[in-house]
């Protein structure tokens, strides 16, 4: 019976996250703090009905993460830049990931 509620109940979080009267587009945070670059300057986003993550830095916004960090650390090593951007994409997922379960607590 529990497996059969889960959904109904996903969809009914999103239906009704869907229909509110104040919806958040997105939903961003200031990056994590890098030993070899600081990211504090750029933002973590992810957009709450597509789930896409993306980052804003200077009032624009970037899709690629290596073209963000083309411009947020220009100095930056081959090693750095592997760094920064499991970094980057790891604050994504956990950003998504909390998006996802504020939805469903709002149930």
């Amino acid at each position: 019976m529990k497996k059969f509620l889960l959904p109904i109940a996903l969809f009914a979080a999103f239906g009704l996250a869907a229909c509110g009267d104040d919806p958040l587009d997105s939903a961003c945070e200031q990056a994590d703090k890098a030993k070899t670059c600081d990211l504090s300057k750029a933002e973590v986003c992810s957009d709450e009905e597509t789930e896409e993550v993306y980052y804003t830095y200077n009032g624009k916004k970037y899709t690629d993460v290596n073209k963000l960090i083309d411009d947020l650390c220009p100095d930056a090593t081959i090693d750095d830049r592997v760094i920064i951007h499991k970094q980057l994409s790891a604050q994504g997922k956990r950003l998504l990931d909390r998006i996802r379960v504020n939805a469903i607590r709002a149930i």
